[in-house]
């Protein structure tokens, strides 16, 4: 069974390797500089600069193989591939490990949706399946008061902090050495974290958590959201609950709610890329629920009613998954006839500003500037306050000359939502356009001449 999930799974990656999403294309830009010019940074302009990718380890890793010349594009997959067959193993192995029919079957089908999972979220670029790998190796040495793991919790993912708390919360106080042990591992990722931002950047806060937070977002839509994810997770946090070990459920629930509520982006949403790596829960949770007598009938019918709710919501959201896929191939398409044709037009000399900004900036040899601002925290601070005069005051002290925003409408400019801030600021109406390129899903990008 080993060989063959790892076989479909390597078929996957391998065919679905060219779906980079534009996002990833940032993170490898940050890589490349890193590895060439010791600066992680989107470009090499010092102005303000802020981290505008995710994980610092993911950026690190690719960086290494930057630097002995193999390009990001060309290596991420190979990565994820060997990690993506390790964490098979491990799943497939507690399919033998289970005594019960039922809990043997439902074990099945979870191998089988984690590795199509798995293979699609091992495409796009990004470190999913990176942090995938240190939060179950993590949960998985989660006795061990020196877990080497906790060092990495921080700098994959900023948010698994949380799980630094609660792994301290979980000593034993009447153990000195076990308090200090513990404080001194969970203390040392998060300083290496804030060393490298204190080092390398002028503004301390991840960029992609200010754009993409949203704390505000309650709604109906988010808390069907909630709920279907907290179905899917139902089988691990009744067994966590069971063996009262709450200070594993505790994170689980919290980043549940968070990355319904409050993280709002299309990318995130592809194949859940934020939430999978929660799903390593699945490969050490215990489904042995052994009860009285008394309560042997009922607990069992629970737990079956449990299971089978848990893996309907994997067939809706294996669906769901598909979706994405075509999403991302339609998207792909589009940036090759625009930004992809933008990029061969730019010169080194241009200063440029793109909404969709990792595709041009990585290949093109301009400087490029993302116009959400996932490279400068000036112009992110700015749209976030609809600060029209900084923003604009911005874009003239760094020179730019060109600038592109996303129409609705091919003929006259009907912006796109991420578009009509930068449009209106920069007064672009009356700027020369230069070039009108189609792109995806009925939207044309709009290239201005903003200064000669």
């Amino acid at each position: 069974m080993i060989l063959i999930l790892c076989s479909v799974f390597c078929v996957l990656v391998i065919l679905n390797r060219t779906l980079i999403i534009d996002d990833a294309y940032i993170t490898f830009q940050y890589s490349r500089n890193f590895a060439e010019h010791l600066k992680p940074w989107y470009n090499l302009d010092p102005f303000y600069q802020g981290n505008g990718q995710t994980s610092l380890l993911w950026m690190v890793v690719l960086s290494a193989f930057n630097w002995v010349g193999l390009k990001s594009e060309k290596i991420f997959y190979i990565v994820n591939i060997l990690i993506g067959i390790f964490l098979i193993t491990q799943a497939v192995s507690l399919i033998f490990k289970e005594q019960k029919p039922l809990k043997k079957v439902f074990r099945v089908i979870f191998s089988l949706f984690f590795t199509y999972w798995m293979a699609l979220n091992s495409t796009h670029g990004l470190e999913t399946i990176l942090s995938t790998f240190v939060l179950y190796m993590f949960l998985k040495d989660w006795k061990n008061i020196t877990n080497p793991y906790s060092l990495l919790l921080v700098l994959v993912r900023p948010e698994f902090g949380i799980f630094l708390v609660f792994w301290f919360l979980n000593s034993n106080f009447s153990q000195k050495k076990e308090v200090i042990t513990k404080f001194l591992y969970s203390s040392a990722g998060i300083l290496i974290f804030a060393l490298f931002y204190f080092i390398f950047y002028k503004f301390y806060i991840p960029l992609p958590f200010i754009l993409k937070s949203n704390f505000n977002s309650y709604s109906y839509l988010g808390f069907k959201v909630f709920l279907g994810r907290f179905i899917l997770f139902s089988p691990v946090i009744l067994a966590l609950l069971y063996k009262k070990n709450y200070f594993k459920l505790i994170p689980l629930v919290f980043l549940i709610f968070f990355y319904s509520f409050n993280i709002s982006s299309y990318s995130s949403g592809i194949y859940i890329r934020y939430f999978f790596p929660l799903t390593t829960y699945f490969l050490i949770a215990d489904f042995d629920f052994s009860s009285h007598n008394f309560y042997r009938k009922a607990t069992n019918l629970i737990v079956s009613c449990v299971l089978l709710a848990s893996a309907l919501r994997m067939i809706d959201l294996s669906k769901n998954f598909y979706d994405d896929r075509q999403g991302v191939i339609t998207d792909n398409e589009g940036f090759y006839s625009s930004y992809g044709v933008l990029a061969k037009k730019l010169k080194k000399s241009d200063r440029v500003i793109i909404m969709d900004a990792g595709h041009v900036a990585y290949f093109s040899p301009a400087t490029v500037y993302d116009g959400y601002g996932l490279n400068d925290a000036t112009m992110l601070l700015a749209r976030k306050h609809s600060d029209t005069a900084t923003y604009r005051n911005y874009v003239d002290t760094r020179k730019i000359n060109i600038v592109s925003v996303v129409s609705k409408d091919s003929l006259t400019f009907n912006p796109r939502i991420d578009s009509g801030f930068t449009y209106k600021s920069l007064n672009l109406q009356n700027k020369k356009l230069l070039y009108k390129l189609p792109m995806d899903s009925n939207f044309y990008l709009f290239v201005y001449q903003y200064k000669d």
